[in-house]
């Protein structure tokens, strides 16, 4: 039977690898066994984030929809490989090795996939050290076999791979790129090619832009401007196209390089330089004001500054916060002893993943470790969700809404989570329009927070899902409409108390938290608490670099704009044009055209004058507070014992 705790993630495996016509042994090759892939199609397993990451990127399916409550060992892994990323690509060496050492003496490293991990970062890590090119990427030859032997004489269309063996050898082709420039050209147009066949475009983004810059500077290097422009192009058009940044202003810059280049002009190229000029001028003064560290990065770092979106909860504080909420003492639950609850709501004892769901169902919540916006067999569907929520955030409501439509028809509405979705996406498109009360919409959004969160009541809160918290953040919205500004303010103040007070780090809960900075800067601002709005606005630029984005930065500009067109500092009065002209020009960049015309209409009406009348306008950003190289938003927390 299919196990419903894995929220139909082995069957999504399962119906996956049957559309590509996969065998089980051409998808778990190298990454486990052929039992292990079978009880997770089955639903007897549930696969720790890693591998399930692994499977679904085999299957050119991003696994960015799905939220993943891990247990405390699972986290720390999780943490620890996040750090090792970060802590590479900001050239701390020391610090690097200190998390090698730990990660070497876990017993995850018995799995083919982190062994793979630790030796990719200890290869990289050592040719920081010694500089020995040669021996680095033996070394990372040699990890790539881990998982995928012989790669050198077989052709990558005929498998399938998963990013990690993909950035494997788009490393190895980086360090033969001196000696074989032809050999690495090859192997960067396969990984190229492959990620445009067989990935779709929220996976292929966290890869393809690395590919296109590699080829495009080696094509520079050869003088082939024509390949210059080319794959420059691809790569903007990727990175834009999903709202991501890593390595958006080198291709931006190889971009206009090329235009310049050509002997003959084509048509509209200067107005298409003219335009691509300000965008990257405007990227670049974002990025010095609030993340000088991603100018700072030499080749190798660029190489290993992903774009991510993680959603991460840990079990032990759901069933804690669940209860606490429904009034339930540990000795009322049946289904666990009052001393092994204790301790696992401590997190000093890891239960098996069966135990927690079944403590959460008597708890009267049917949670799973993996969620998403809606519950399907259908991937294609979780995909929709992606472009709906897309469109709603470039302010598309008519696209958003026709979405929705294909949504309910090929949905099983029977399902809470489902209805929840459906039902939110509507009311959310009414208050946009301002076709409903906010009262009836708040009474409305209340009774559908309850399909999936039952134990939410008024001045309590536990880590809501990606859905839930859109709820509750539409809910202070509405609030704030129906006149209660001070209960809408509150809200929002819990539920990011709710997020700092969990050991997980805020930026593990990307999405929500993005939106949860913009949403409550605006607010503070319209309420007049300027220096917290300022505050906010500030922490939400700074976490969307950090994760690679670039979709709330422009907003948030905006945002910071009218901040500073009501402070009585006239060094801060006068940044407001500055913020408006660079989120003019980051919304253009990120393809949003209609908040891009709204910033404009704002301009003209502030300063009397047409936002282009003067291109490149290097304006002065504001300096943050505290320092902008210090891009994690909140300070290190201690972690719980594994």
């Amino acid at each position: 039977m299919w196990d419903e705790r894995a929220t139909n993630l082995g069957k999504i495996i399962y119906l996956e690898r049957l559309r590509r016509g996969l065998t089980q042994d051409e998808l778990y090759r190298g990454i486990c066994t052929q039992g292990e892939l079978t009880k997770i199609e089955s639903g007897e397993r549930v696969p720790e984030k890693m591998l399930a990451d692994a499977l679904m990127q085999r299957l050119g399916r991003c696994t960015d929809t799905l939220e993943a409550i891990m247990s405390v060992e699972e986290y720390i892994l999780f943490d620890m490989r996040e750090t090792l990323q970060r802590h590479f690509y900001e050239n701390n060496y020391e610090r690097n090795c200190i998390l090698l050492e730990k990660y070497a003496r876990h017993r995850a490293l018995e799995q083919p996939l982190h062994r793979q991990f630790f030796c990719k970062y200890s290869a990289v890590s050592q040719y920081r050290k010694d500089k020995d090119a040669a021996g680095c990427r033996k070394a990372l030859e040699d990890t790539l076999a881990i998982t995928f032997w012989a790669w050198e004489q077989l052709k990558l269309m005929d498998y399938w791979l998963c990013n990690q063996e993909l950035h494997l050898l788009i490393l190895i082709a980086y360090f033969m790129m001196p000696e074989e420039p032809q050999k690495s050209e090859l192997i960067l147009e396969e990984v190229a090619e492959y990620l445009e066949v067989k990935y779709y475009e929220e996976e292929k983004v966290k890869l393809y832009p690395q590919c296109m810059w590699l080829l495009a500077l080696k094509s520079k290097r050869d003088g082939e401007w024509n390949r210059v422009a080319d794959y420059s192009r691809r790569g903007v058009e990727c990175l834009t196209k999903n709202g991501a940044i890593p390595l958006l202003a080198e291709l931006l810059e190889l971009r206009i390089e090329s235009i310049n280049k050509a002997e003959v002009l084509a048509a509209g190229s200067e107005e298409e330089v003219t335009a691509l000029s300000n965008q990257l001028e405007s990227l670049k003064a974002v990025l010095r004001c609030y993340a000088p560290w991603v100018l700072e990065m030499d080749e190798l770092s660029k190489l290993h500054y992903f774009y991510h979106q993680d959603e991460v909860s840990l079990d032990y504080e759901m069933l804690r916060d669940i209860r606490r909420n429904k009034g339930i003492s540990q000795s009322d639950v049946q289904s666990c002893t009052q001393g092994n609850l204790s301790r696992i709501e401590n997190g000093k004892q890891a239960p098996s993943k069966r135990r927690v769901m079944r403590i959460a169902r008597e708890l009267g919540v049917n949670k799973s470790y993996y969620i998403s916006r809606v519950q399907s067999e259908n991937y294609d569907l979780y995909e929709l969700c992606h472009w709906r929520n897309q469109a709603s955030f470039g302010c598309e409501c008519d696209k958003a809404e026709a979405i929705v439509n294909r949504l309910e028809e090929a949905l099983d509405m029977s399902i809470p989570l489902n209805l929840q979705y459906v039902e939110t996406c509507r009311i959310g498109d009414k208050k946009v329009r301002g076709k409903i009360d906010p009262e009836e919409a708040l009474k409305e959004l209340e009774k559908i927070l309850r399909y999936t969160m039952p134990d939410y009541e008024d001045g309590k809160m536990r880590i809501p899902s990606r859905e839930e918290f859109v709820i509750l953040n539409l809910m202070a919205g509405l609030m704030r409409k129906a006149g209660r500004m001070e209960d809408g303010l509150e809200l929002r103040q819990r539920m990011l108390q709710t997020f700092k007070d969990s050991r997980v780090e805020v930026e593990y809960h990307t999405n929500s938290i993005l939106l949860l900075y913009m949403c409550y800067g605006e607010m503070l601002e319209t309420d007049g608490q300027l220096e917290q709005a300022e505050e906010m606005d500030h922490k939400g630029i700074r976490m969307d670099i950090w994760c690679g984005k670039g979709k709330i930065t422009g907003k948030i500009l905006a945002n910071l704009a009218f901040v500073y067109h009501k402070s009585e500092s006239p060094e801060k009065s006068a940044l407001q044009r500055a913020c408006l002209w660079h989120s003019y020009q980051i919304c253009l960049l990120m393809k949003q055209e209609i908040p891009a015309k709204i910033v404009g209409k704002s301009y003209v009406s502030l300063f009397g004058e047409d936002i282009n009348a003067h291109p490149l306008r290097l304006h002065q950003m504001a300096q943050p507070e505290p320092s902008p190289g210090q891009h994690c938003t909140s300070e290190p927390k201690a972690h719980p014992e594994s």
